[in-house]
């Protein structure tokens, strides 16, 4: 297994950098165009997530990316330092209900769409997202 970690404060300038790294890792492995833009997709969503809703823009927090990869599956972990709770819960009921418009939700929603396997890990320190694509 392989894995890349970054660490970095709460700025959205470093969204480009872990798309860029996620690209770089794309040459090194068989993940085909149409499979990396939903990855790409996805990275985008939880990190701006994490950067703007969990640590709220603050530069004094920091954001954790890991990749790891096999030749057979793609991972990615994305961490912030937001110590409140997040109900996914709520969030994933008005998903049920076709609130598209919900000011939540939607990046939600094209994760779940785009990748294989999608979990969210709350703790008083943060909260990680863990995504995962077959390749």
């Amino acid at each position: 297994m392989n894995k890349i970690v970054l660490d970095f404060v709460s700025d959205l300038k470093f969204t480009e950098f872990c798309v860029l790294v996620a690209g770089y890792i794309r040459n090194m492995t068989n993940i085909k165009e149409d499979e990396f833009f939903k990855i790409e997709i996805s990275l985008r969503e939880v990190l701006n997530n994490a950067i703007i809703h969990g640590n709220k823009a603050d530069k004094n927090k920091r954001i954790c990316v890991t990749f790891w990869w096999t030749h057979f599956r793609f991972y990615m972990s994305i961490k912030d330092e937001n110590p409140e709770k997040v109900d996914f819960d709520a969030i994933s009921k008005k998903l049920r209900s076709n609130d598209i418009l919900s000011s939540n939700g939607r990046g939600i929603l094209i994760m779940k769409s785009y990748m294989d396997k999608v979990e969210f890990r709350p703790s008083t320190h943060g909260t990680e997202v863990v995504l995962e694509k077959k390749l």
